[in-house]
């Protein structure tokens, strides 16, 4: 029997996801000159940095931030072999090596690439809401780059492991698109062309519940980047419920078959922009 992809949208907050203590969310209202609107000031806004400040991992020490929560980067240094250039039919070329990438993509590995689905906002703007309802403990870096995409740069990885964990995310009303930054992102693209979503596997049955097996059942969706706590405990076994990245560019998965039987996969809260822009089986 055929069977639809099941979406499965919290409420407008996102308030049924368990509460974080370090997390305090501020609820928005539609109209921006709403009086109950909680518009949290940042006193001390960042200065802005380059695209090379945040390649290069840059820090910009702020009143906010004590002196001892600074930590030391090696410096970035380019040795022979690393960059080599040429002309290929008439048309200058650079190409850096493995090695050069892998550090860059360490330097942004606690980086996120936003977007404001359906309206445009300021850089002051989103900053001050950023704080007010991501409440991170350390001050990150935020940059506005183009076409509406900002990067922001987390100096504590549990900051980044909590932003990402705890969406979805609201705006004036507005679904902000919040996706680990990869080294391929496009920002010419309207939207990213692959997003990070969680997907469960309601009925799956209970002797499938070890964290090797449903890693590789999600693997068959996307790529696995975490277990639900619950599900890997196996504290509730209503469902498997796990965090992939789903490509938009490809149909989504809306069934699997395990050993002849056939599963259901339902995604939650996969927003709206997502459903336009990927392509259904």
């Amino acid at each position: 029997m055929a069977t639809s992809v099941s979406l499965c949208p919290k409420n407008s907050e996102g308030d049924n996801l368990p509460d974080d203590p370090n997390t305090k969310k501020v609820r928005f209202k539609e109209s921006e000159d709403n009086p109950e609107e909680v518009m949290v000031v940042d006193p001390t806004p960042a200065p802005s940095l380059s695209w090379k400040d945040l390649l290069m991992g840059n820090k910009i020490i702020e009143q906010r931030v004590d002196s001892g929560s600074q930590q030391s980067e090696e410096d970035f240094s380019l040795t022979e072999g690393d960059v080599k250039k040429s002309v290929i039919n008439g048309i200058p070329s650079i190409e850096v090596s493995e090695r050069v990438h892998q550090l860059l993509e360490k330097e942004m590995s606690t980086s996120v690439v936003l977007k404001l689905f359906g309206r445009n906002i300021g850089f002051t703007a989103l900053q001050n809401r950023l704080y007010g309802i991501w409440r991170p403990s350390k001050p990150f870096q935020l940059m506005d780059i183009e076409n509406g995409y900002f990067l922001a740069k987390f100096q504590s990885p549990e900051d980044y492991e909590k932003i990402l964990s705890l969406g979805p995310w609201l705006i004036f009303g507005q679904y902000l698109i919040v996706q680990p930054w990869t080294i391929d992102f496009n920002p010419e693209l309207p939207y990213p062309n692959t997003v990070l979503t969680w997907i469960r596997f309601p009925g799956l049955p209970s002797h499938l519940y070890k964290k090797e097996i449903l890693w590789d059942i999600g693997g068959m969706v996307g790529k696995v980047t975490k277990l639900d706590f619950n599900t890997d405990s196996r504290a509730r076994g209503r469902y498997a419920r796990m965090e992939v990245y789903v490509n938009l560019e490809k149909p989504l998965i809306s069934k699997l078959l395990i050993n002849g039987n056939m599963q259901r996969v339902e995604y939650e809260s996969l927003p709206v922009v997502s459903l336009m822009w990927a392509l259904w089986p």
